[in-house]
């Protein structure tokens, strides 16, 4: 059975045979942007590691920083507390202000914990090292305070002990339309 020449297998257009044209259509084809192609995630646990919250926080003041060479800004802002999560979900609003993350409880100290921020498209992680305590509450989060901070996509938050991972929280961040109302300014909710 003899197959009939590629060009015959597509079906003709309505654009001609103008090979520039057809250039030009799927560039801008291409240059659409799409829907993100999977949802968050659910979250992963190690055993002995608790999900106590996660989502859309408070906008919380800094009381000082800590340093985190390996990260956009070379430090991390050291929150008061653990804040309280005003939304739980995992889809986030691509806004200047909103503040997103997890609060995690483990059952035993680790001294060097190395906590990941995976943004969408990076080939390596924001990451600074931390302590955490035994059955105590920990949040790790992220911050948009700059406008080149506000990436859409799939963002992950992980966090390591060694080479074992203790969790993996994923996050999507979309364009603010797209979630109406949510918002970490607490002072504007009523």
């Amino acid at each position: 059975m003899t197959l009939p020449p590629a060009r015959a297998l597509l079906a003709p257009n309505r654009f001609g045979e103008d090979p520039l044209l057809q250039r030009l259509l799927s560039l801008a084809f291409i240059a659409i942007p799409l829907p993100a192609l999977a949802d968050p995630a659910p979250p992963l646990l190690a055993p002995g590691v608790r999900l106590i919250d996660h989502g859309i926080y408070c906008q919380t003041d800094s009381i000082g920083t800590q340093a985190a060479p390996e990260t956009s800004l070379g430090f991390i802002d050291t929150l008061p507390g653990v804040p309280v999560m005003v939304y739980r979900q995992q889809e986030i609003p691509g806004r200047l202000g909103t503040s997103f993350g997890v609060v995690v409880e483990l059952d035993r100290p680790i001294l060097d914990m190395r906590i990941e921020t995976w943004k969408p498209g990076a080939t390596k992680a924001e990451i600074w090292y931390d302590s955490t305590l035994a059955d105590t509450p920990q949040m790790r989060g992220f911050a948009f305070d700059y406008p080149e901070e506000i990436i859409m996509g799939l963002w992950r938050m992980e966090a390591w002990d060694g080479d074992q991972q203790l969790y993996s929280v994923e996050f999507e961040v979309l364009p603010p339309e797209a979630l109406p109302g949510v918002t970490s300014d607490c002072n504007l909710m009523s």
